[in-house]
């Protein structure tokens, strides 16, 4: 998987709040907007210990009053499982949002993880240098800079 960097272009003019840049954005109609979902995920501003897995992290509250017109992390606004655009008012957003969120967001979530599930039940990985850093990459999507090698077993079952 990829994080990628989410291309959209704006229907009208508008001016976005300033958020934790201190300034507004004036956006004018038909202007593309490229959104970095790598760098959203990964704010301090937005997220507590951002590069850290902690699953758990979407059943906690997080506001932040620094990031002026941001309405924080609520899971109580989730509308199932999974986090929201809305439960995180849009500061994330791996499928977009509103009118034009990817339809096929849950299933696409759901055969990701099925398959995740599948090739962990049956395969074993392993890092060929599991202390290097292996450097990202950006583009229209981000990447390792030389690969992420693996060796990849058969699990015994």
């Amino acid at each position: 998987l990829r994080p990628r960097v989410l291309i959209r272009r704006s229907l009208d003019e508008d001016t976005w709040p300033e958020g934790g840049t201190g300034v507004e954005v004036k956006v004018d109609r038909a202007s593309d907007l490229f959104i970095s979902l790598y760098n959203m995920g990964r704010s301090p501003q937005l997220w507590d210990n951002p590069d850290t897995f902690d699953p758990d992290r979407w059943e906690r509250k997080r506001e932040n009053p620094e990031v002026k017109g941001w309405g924080g992390y609520d899971p109580s606004k989730r509308a199932g499982l999974y986090p929201s655009e809305v439960a995180a008012d849009f500061a994330f957003i791996p499928f977009g949002g509103g009118e034009r969120k990817c339809v096929g967001d849950q299933f696409a979530t759901l055969e990701s993880l099925a398959v995740l599930a599948v090739m962990l039940r049956r395969l074993d990985f392993a890092l060929v240098k599991p202390d290097e850093f292996p450097g990202m990459k950006a583009a229209a999507t981000i990447h390792t800079s030389k690969g992420l090698m693996c060796t990849v077993a058969k699990r015994e079952m």
